[in-house]
């Protein structure tokens, strides 16, 4: 199936005024700021939990001047974000300008972060291309030679995996993961950190070998991003380009064709 929303657009000179990106996720709200052409520069983080109406409104006035394109897989924050910034907030979805079509029966299912990751890989030519969003959830997410969003993998994050392990079990201890050194656990902290790694890093092996066979050619470009792609990059065995801003920068295309300044 494939969708025209999000057509192909023009060039993205001539910003009127700086933008706001934010970037709402299951565990953490990110936001940075850019003007133009200019870089992406990352601006501050907080941890969702302690997310606010009251924070949203201070971020409005914090940042008057800038027009703000928000994604978010949190539905209640849309709210508050549309009454803070009044008339100068767009809110990513399927119906955005993309740039990029879908072979995707239901595009409005998709999180509006990964559709900005799409279109930073899009407007960047990078296609065919499989960009790995390491956060919450580890998602998956397949640019096809045409430039078309075709589908994708979506498993249990890093923490994710650590956290249901250590919940359905009454003695194991949460531990703090990083890089596994050992091959075998000489305590029951180790033991946890290796096997949680070892298991996180062997399925995103596994997903990608898959998916890079559906490619044309075979291998397809690999982006990481997200909070966790740095666990992943010592021993991950496919080639692959990191790119941390992945999804400011689809959020800052998606705002200069929105607010029309292209």
């Amino acid at each position: 199936m494939s969708s025209g929303r999000g057509g192909r657009c023009a060039g993205d000179a001539g910003m009127s005024a700086p933008l706001l990106l934010i970037d709402a996720g299951n565990s953490r709200v990110k936001w940075a700021t850019v003007e133009g052409s200019g870089p992406v520069t990352p601006v501050s983080d907080i941890f969702s939990r302690d997310f606010t109406e009251e924070f949203v409104q201070q971020l409005a006035e914090r940042f008057l001047d800038h027009q703000a394109v928000l994604c978010t897989v949190v539905p209640k924050l849309v709210p508050w974000f549309q009454a803070a910034f009044k008339g100068r907030l767009h809110v990513v979805t399927s119906n955005s300008p993309l740039g990029f079509l879908f072979e995707y029966p239901k595009p409005e299912e998709l999180g509006s972060d990964r559709l900005a990751a799409l279109t930073a890989a899009h407007h960047l030519g990078l296609q065919p291309a499989i960009i790995v969003q390491c956060g919450t959830a580890t998602a998956f997410s397949v640019l096809n030679e045409d430039g078309r969003f075709s589908g994708g993998v979506i498993a249990p994050g890093l923490h994710a995996q650590l956290a249901a392990l250590v919940g359905a079990t009454a003695q194991l201890p949460m531990v703090e993961l990083g890089v596994a050194d050992e091959t075998i656990g000489k305590s029951t902290e180790q033991a946890i950190r290796l096997g949680v790694m070892q298991s996180y890093l062997g399925g995103v092996k596994e997903i990608l070998r898959s998916l890079c066979q559906l490619g044309k050619p075979p291998l397809t470009s690999i982006l990481l991003t997200g909070g966790n792609a740095k666990f992943l990059t010592d021993s991950l065995e496919f080639p692959f380009t990191l790119r941390p801003l992945l999804v400011f920068e689809g959020l800052r295309i998606i705002g200069l064709r929105a607010f029309k300044d292209v």
